[in-house]
């Protein structure tokens, strides 16, 4: 089914573009070329007697606030930093993870943990996903496209294959169509270890004057032997020179996670047409939006599966609760959701002195969920009905500013409240533009339905707990010109929940303080390039919740241009946390949980690369976890779970704007 599907999907896109590639589009124009991406200046165009070239300019934006703001993206087409593929890293510098891309990951960063998925059981993969949160919209002159390939293996496997897809293109000035797909495999170097993850989406946006609208339609699948971990969880990593002597927990387990996602955002706007005179003096009209009247839908299909056959009474003693079955384990949870909203918003007037947005909405969530009860995949079904609404200042240049608020009348979640803040101001100091930016939340959040309820052959509960009371504050200053950003963030939760050492949901009994303070500063000349990250963290109840005090992260590279055309980057990223008591990974759940017996960290863990761009081809070249085999066998990335050892890794990528 998802075969045909994908086909159908490929045959419609060379269809679409067969049919573009006939059109005229001499004409094209919708945005302000001050707020998109020229790509003229890397275009090889040649210059017809009969045909005129189209300058490229590339307009990128996500959806923030509900779908009632478009924000501004980038289109990064840069040398630097490339090499950085693994998403889980270029969110956070420092996570727990099972030790080979594609598998389940904690950052350890406590701010940076709130995923994107609703589904509870997506949430230690999401990264790896493509939601409608992560979109981003384009407009294009000209049609985009990137083509995205590496693979990497050590003397052991070849371990690691990456290949995306994406595509966009314009049928006229306001229609967009974009494709894109995203697969890797990774074997793995120890045993039972290969994740495999793939998405591919059609997404397009509609934009003029009165009518705007945003759709797409993904598909994500992960797919996951689960090896359980070392046996023995303090073994000498240095100890054998073949990964595959070292012996796992499991050897027929596997676990796999499907989300399918349909998403359709449209406004229609009220306002007016003035006549606006530009830079040069040229008039021309331009259309104001007053009110915009908002319809939202959105279904997530999502469902989880972990089949392991048991065949002796040692391997089953790997868990230490079986309910259902003790010859196999055959789990299948779902859990879908379909969430229609309606939202009016009053737009803040360019013409007027003193004026910010308004909107409100009210939306209704219908879920259903299924899991297994004793042999019986039983289904469960509840609704939530909300209502919420904000105030923003998003075009102010004095400052920006927002406040929304959001509760939940009726369902399961009834009584869940939700308010937040937030205040952006430049400030002007000296030659410096410096930026200051506060934001606070207030939640009262009903826990998880999954944290109440859950059943499956290894795993049952059934929680009452007491709703989670959250405030949370967030503050940093940024130097453009000393490209410095200071940071802290402060939290205090009141009935946290969290997974205990059973690996079971419990509620705290006592507040929750968490501190955080980071510096972020890059450090740039002619020919060096230096990127330096530190964060520090702080919890007051290590019962409940494991930090490491110190995470750094360190990149130092020598850049410079060979023969005028291939500019070069030659350089080392290292990583370090301090040591500390992770959590540990169930691969029951594909959750972590608390533990206090087994200590990771300490280790820096470098990895040496080769960036290479010449015109619009990237490639780098990079050794990963180079210190090992070099420094003592203490690179795990959880307990249990030790890193890939030093591996080679090669990239290519490839743009083309026309």
């Amino acid at each position: 089914m998802f075969q045909k599907l994908q086909l159908t999907i490929w045959i419609l896109l060379v269809s679409v573009s067969c049919a573009l590639a006939q059109r005229e589009l001499n004409n094209f124009g919708g945005f302000d070329p001050n707020n998109s991406f020229d790509t003229s200046d890397s275009l090889d165009v040649e210059e017809h007697d009969h045909e005129k070239s189209i300058p490229s300019h590339i307009r990128a934006w996500t959806l923030e606030n509900d779908g009632a703001l478009l924000q501004e993206a980038e289109v990064d087409t840069a040398l630097g930093f490339f090499h950085l593929y693994n998403p889980i890293f270029q969110e956070s510098i420092s996570n727990t993870f099972t030790g080979n891309f594609g598998g389940a990951y904690l950052s350890n960063d406590f701010f940076k943990r709130q995923g994107d998925s609703d589904f509870y059981f997506y949430q230690n993969f999401d990264l790896y996903a493509k939601l409608p949160s992560d979109i981003r919209y384009f407009n294009t002159t000209t049609p985009y496209t990137l083509l995205d390939y590496s693979q990497s293996g050590n003397k052991n496997v070849q371990n690691e294959t990456r290949f995306n897809v994406f595509h966009s293109q314009n049928v006229n000035p306001d229609l967009n169509f974009t494709f894109f797909y995203d697969q890797s495999k990774a074997t793995g170097q120890y045993k039972f270890q290969e994740n495999k993850f793939h998405s591919i989406g059609l997404y397009s946006s509609y934009n003029t004057d009165k009518l705007v609208s945003h759709f797409n339609l993904i598909f994500n699948r992960v797919k996951n032997q689960e090896n359980g971990g070392l046996a023995d969880p303090n073994a000498d990593l240095n100890e054998f020179s073949e990964t595959d002597i070292y012996v796992v927990n499991r050897d027929n387990a596997n676990s796999t996670l499907r989300n399918n996602t349909f998403f359709w955002n449209t406004e229609y706007r009220l306002g007016k047409t003035v006549e606006v005179e530009d830079s040069i003096g040229n008039i021309y009209d331009e259309f104001i939006p007053r009110t915009g009247f908002f319809y939202q839908v959105e279904y997530s299909g999502n469902q989880k599966t972990y089949n392991d056959q048991h065949q002796t009474e040692e391997e089953l003693s790997f868990y230490q609760n079986t309910f259902i079955d003790s010859l196999a384990t055959n789990d299948t949870i779902g859990y879908n959701r379909l969430t229609n909203t309606f939202q009016l918003k009053f737009y803040e007037a360019p013409d007027r002195k003193y004026t910010f947005s308004k909107r409100a909405y009210i939306g209704h969530d219908l879920i259903r969920i299924k899991m297994p009860i004793d042999t019986i995949l039983q289904k469960f079904n509840h609704s939530n009905t909300f209502v919420g609404g904000g105030i923003s200042r998003d075009e102010g240049v004095f400052w920006k500013w927002g406040a929304e608020g959001k509760i939940y009348l009726t369902g399961y979640r009834s009584g869940q409240t939700e308010l937040s803040a937030f205040i952006y101001k430049p400030l002007r100091i000296g030659k410096d533009t410096t930026s200051l930016q506060l934001s606070g939340e207030l939640n009262t959040l009903v826990p998880d339905y999954f944290q109440t309820r859950f059943s499956s052959n290894h795993h049952q509960w059934n929680n009452r707990f007491d709703n989670i009371n959250e405030m949370i504050i967030r503050g940093k200053i940024h130097s453009q010109r000393y490209k410095l950003t200071l940071g802290a963030n402060y939290a205090l939760i009141g009935n946290y929940i969290y997974n205990n050492k059973e690996a079971k949901p419990e509620q705290a009994s006592a507040e929750m303080l968490i501190l955080s303070a980071y510096l972020n500063k890059t450090i740039e000349s002619k020919h060096w390039l230096l990127k330096a990250q530190l964060l520090w963290q702080k919890g007051n109840q290590e019962k409940y919740l494991h930090l490491p005090d110190f995470s750094s992260y360190l990149s130092v590279n020598y850049k410079t241009i060979i023969s005028k055309v291939l500019y070069t980057q030659i350089g080392a990223d290292v990583r370090y946390n301090t040591e500390f008591y992770a959590d540990t990974y169930d691969p029951a759940t594909g959750r972590f949980y608390w533990q206090n017996e087994k200590k990771i960290g300490n280790f820096p863990f470098v990895d040496a690369h080769i960036n290479l761009k010449l015109k619009r081809t990237r490639v780098f070249f990079q050794w990963l976890n180079a210190a090992s085999g070099l420094l003592d066998g203490n690179f795990w990335s959880a307990p249990q779970h030790p890193l890939y050892r030093r591996t080679f890794r090669l990239g290519v990528a490839w743009t083309f704007y026309d």
